[in-house]
């Protein structure tokens, strides 16, 4: 029997169905009608999408599920994709996984990080993008409000306070220094923070500060003000914000033909709290607002925190039916909302600009013809050609700390990452830019001043053109090491990132590019991957830094300890992956403290 006769008995119930070809599941779909639904692909003889045409061609086999709902229906289509991939439905190339912070569900609550998702015990506050940032946050908020961070709870009776509460990072609990009362007033105020509500706990604090202040305990009052800071600082980490404080996400996507990024901006209390972007496969020419529907359904499935409203470019065809579901999983209502002006049309347009942006680069490895922006170069730089080597460099650390440098390498316009280098400067004190900036043009360029016989071939080869992430500053701190090693033929440029301005030697005033020409976006494209080559960098000598000394921070483990899991398991990355036996088998290791490593590492990576 053919396919269009059989769909005609399919039931009116809604439900899930199945498309196969020779065995494969080729493509999964929900509908609230299943025979309605169905017989758009094999009952009608017109078919002007190409998918639907794809579909018919391709398809000998056809199955169905009837739900009792049509969010049922979503539910199970996406458990269903998630087995079978199949090929025409949207697939979601990326597979993070994000942190979250935990105030855990005990007498005296602490702050923990975790990636676990689904059901946890507590409250969860994230997801964090960016765990270093993150990380800070955390180590912030140690600094205001001074709650345990270790598994001790009442149960298991007092104890001597450990160094934390010496240095005031902890209240100790655990040593009866703290009651109760007060204690959870510090959880409260770490809750607020997390909340968003900045303004009302530095109010409180201000009051603390006051009181002391009136009593003549200056000391005290110093205390309170530093803490007050502290919140700022975390305040002003986030600039941009929306009158309300709800909690919203923004979705938006820019595509080329089967490719593209979808582009996700976190606003949780009014402020964006963080973003994410992800490489997507399209099925060809399904439509934006079933693309972002398929995307939505994707990316909340296993979240464990689910905003009240998601603004989209495109509304989804089955956006009900998502809302009845989200709001099911997040047990209150979730709206998807395509903003029309205001605020959050903004919002979800540098969204999109974002998405852009992500998606440029990963253009720029393809086979796409730039000779457009190579002449654009030319002409409005003044070079004696089109360039066909441009090296991009950015610095990237904190305070002067894991001080990084990167070179990246585009050729013809696209990426050349065989000739990418990364730079880990030594000798810093502090965060000077410009001298670690020079420091990483002195490495490179100083390879060329001895001559073409160097080993790495991206040190060997000239560039045309150099573009330096900054604006004048940066600029004339790179020339000045160019000069110094006499060599003038080398052109050199800052792209200002706060107004996308491109400066030259010897010239006052920015270059005049129009805003949307080929051969910015070109400039823009190789700044952004330098910046993101030392931003990964930096973060690789940070993660690696911090768990070298992670072990220190377990209790029961001294530096005798240490040396000997180093030894049996070879490294920190070793311990992390042992399971708890293979712990616990070490000699004379004791049960309790394996138990803590084990606990540790599960927690904390």
């Amino acid at each position: 029997m053919q396919l269009s006769e059989r769909v005609k008995d399919f039931p009116r119930e809604p439900g899930v169905y199945i498309i196969r070809s020779r065995g494969e599941v080729i493509y999964v779909g929900k509908s609230a009608s299943l025979r309605g639904r169905v017989r758009s692909y094999f009952g009608s003889s017109s078919a002007t999408s190409l998918k639907t045409r794809a579909l018919r061609e391709e398809a000998d086999d056809i199955d169905y599920i009837v739900t009792d709902s049509e969010v049922e229906a979503l539910i199970l289509e996406e458990n269903l994709i998630k087995e079978y991939r199949p090929r025409y439905n949207v697939l979601l190339k990326d597979n993070k996984s994000y942190p979250y912070l935990q105030i855990t569900d005990e007498k005296f609550p602490r702050v923990a990080v975790t990636r676990r998702r689904g059901e946890v015990e507590g409250e969860l506050y994230g997801p964090y993008t960016d765990a270093g940032a993150m990380r800070e946050t955390l180590d912030a908020l140690e600094k205001i409000f001074p709650i345990k961070d270790c598994g001790w709870s009442a149960e298991d009776g007092p104890r001597r306070p450990c160094l934390r509460y010496h240095i005031g990072r902890c209240s100790a609990p655990c040593a009866g220094k703290v009651d109760r009362e007060t204690y959870l007033d510090y959880v409260e105020g770490i809750r607020e923070i997390l909340k968003g509500n900045y303004d009302r706990v530095a109010e409180v604090l201000r009051e603390n500060m006051e009181k002391a202040a009136a009593r003549n305990d200056f000391e005290k009052a110093a205390e309170w003000r530093d803490k007050i800071t502290a919140v700022k600082t975390i305040s002003n980490r986030q600039r941009v914000r929306l009158k309300d404080r709800l909690d919203r996400d923004f979705i938006a996507m820019d595509r080329k033909e089967e490719m593209g990024v979808i582009q996700i901006f976190f606003v949780r209390r009014g402020r964006i709290s963080g973003q994410d972007s992800f490489e997507m496969e399209f099925p060809p020419e399904e439509a934006d607002g079933a693309i972002i529907g398929g995307f939505i359904k994707k990316f909340y499935r296993n979240r464990g925190v689910i905003p009240e409203e998601i603004y989209v470019e495109k509304t989804p065809p089955d956006a009900e039916t998502i809302e009845a579901w989200l709001a099911g999983v997040r047990s209150g209502t979730v709206e998807i909302v395509t903003p029309q002006r205001g605020a959050k049309k903004r919002v979800l347009e540098m969204a999109k600009r974002n998405a852009r942006f992500n998606y440029q680069p990963a253009l720029s490895s393809g086979k796409e013809d730039n000779g457009e922006a190579l002449l654009e170069l030319e002409g409005e730089l003044g070079l004696p050609g089109p360039p066909e080597r441009i090296e991009g460099y950015d610095i990237s650390n904190i305070s002067g700390e894991d001080a990084v440098g990167s070179m990246v390498v585009f050729t013809d316009g696209r990426m050349n990452k065989a000739d990418y280098r990364r730079f880990k400067i030594s000798g810093s004190s502090g965060p000077d830019d410009y001298g670690m900036l020079k420091q990483v043009l002195r490495r490179r360029f100083g390879r060329m001043d001895r001559g073409n016989g160097d080993e790495d071939g991206s040190f060997s080869s000239f560039p045309d053109l150099v573009l330096i992430d900054g604006g004048k500053g940066q600029l004339n701190a790179g020339l000045e090491v160019i000069n110094g090693l006499g060599l003038g033929g080398v052109n050199l440029i800052g792209l200002a990132k706060e107004f996308e301005e491109v400066y030259q030697p010897g010239s006052s005033g920015p270059v005049g590019f129009e805003r949307d020409s080929e051969g910015l976006q070109l400039l823009q494209r190789v700044r952004d991957e330098a910046h993101r080559f030392a931003l990964d960098y930096h973060r690789r000598l940070r993660q690696k830094r911090t768990v070298r000394s992670s072990l220190d921070s377990i209790k029961g483990v001294g530096p005798r300890r240490k040396a000997q899991l180093l030894e049996v398991f070879k490294s920190v990355e070793g311990v992390r992956r042992a399971s708890l036996e293979e712990i616990k088998s070490i000699p004379n290791m004791p049960e309790k403290v394996a138990e803590r490593i084990h606990e540790f590492f599960g927690e904390n990576y």
